[in-house]
């Protein structure tokens, strides 16, 4: 009897651990699933066809969408406030004009920001911190623009419990990441963004490779006989995955985003074909109707 009542109670706290897991935990698993054959999908700034770039209701319609991953971008007010905005200037994507390390986080506050058409919205420049708090448990967050205060991201990601949403990406080397940040990168999914044009590209991605565990790799190539090509295969060989931008055609072989709409197999199954398994898009919803197709798209 007393076996039965121990079963009973391990079943109960075993239903209980999956319940509480949220949508957000299921991708992170995949994410370190080097055996998954799931595309992951990343909408560029958000839903910005249906909201302003970089705003709440952006990251609201991407979570709505099934969208696995908002990229956005990250910079300082003047008052060290960490705010989400693409561009150093306001002038944009806001009612604004200037710097946007010129304003206070108060005084940015008075501006819109704009949507389509350069309308005035009625949405305002959100901090990262509030940011964060919306995307809690629902989607994955890729933060961009934030290389050279990494430590700042990583404590608004401590105080709002969403260290492991966050995927931050860097140009620099190991050497120099680890010389400045140190142990924080094994607290992180880092992921190294590697260009055609880096000096010494062999050791470049070997040295991530052999002295930490990036999640994954951001991989940048022009033509389709790039050298990229030979890292992609041996990244992939140790289990990391590779990220590719189908948003413009310099980026990905000419495989871009506005001539996947029409030939989605000749460009999108492409770069998948050559070793994409998360793809940052201008196009969200068509690569996701793409990919459910194609049963790529499947969370189990």
């Amino acid at each position: 009897m007393k076996k039965i009542h121990i079963a009973i109670v391990l079943l109960i706290l075993f239903s209980n651990i999956i319940q509480a897991q949220t949508h957000a935990d299921k991708l992170i698993g995949i994410l370190e699933d080097s055996g998954s054959k799931y595309i992951f999908v990343a909408a560029h700034r958000g839903d910005w066809r249906n909201a302003p770039e970089n705003s709440i209701k952006a990251l609201k319609k991407s979570i709505e969408m099934g969208v696995d991953i908002m990229e956005t971008d990250v910079r300082f007010t003047k008052d060290s406030v960490l705010v989400l905005m693409h561009d150093t200037t306001i002038d944009r994507t806001t009612t604004g004009k200037g710097k946007l390390s010129d304003y206070t986080y108060a005084e940015l506050q008075k501006f819109y920001l704009t949507g389509g058409l350069n309308r005035k919205t009625y949405e305002r420049i959100p901090t990262f911190e509030e940011f964060m708090l919306t995307a809690k448990g629902k989607i994955l967050i890729n933060v961009d623009k934030s290389w050279e205060y990494i430590d700042k991201i990583v404590d608004v990601l401590k105080k709002t419990g969403t260290l492991r949403q966050a995927l931050i990406k860097g140009e620099d080397s190991y050497t120099e990441v680890n010389a400045k940040y140190g142990s924080l990168l094994n607290d992180i999914f880092y992921i190294p963004i590697v260009k055609e044009e880096q000096t010494n590209l062999n050791a470049f991605v070997d040295e991530y490779l052999n002295k930490t565990r990036p999640i994954a790799f951001e991989i940048l190539y022009s033509f389709e006989k790039s050298p990229m090509f030979e890292q992609i295969k041996k990244i992939k060989q140790r289990g990391r995955r590779i990220w590719v931008n189908t948003l413009w055609g310099e980026m990905c072989a000419g495989h871009e985003d506005e001539r996947a709409l029409d030939s989605p197999n000749a460009n999108w199954g492409w770069v998948i074909e050559h070793g994409a398994t998360m793809i940052q898009t201008d196009r969200p919803a068509e690569l996701l109707e793409y990919l459910k197709r194609k049963r790529l798209h499947t969370l189990n």
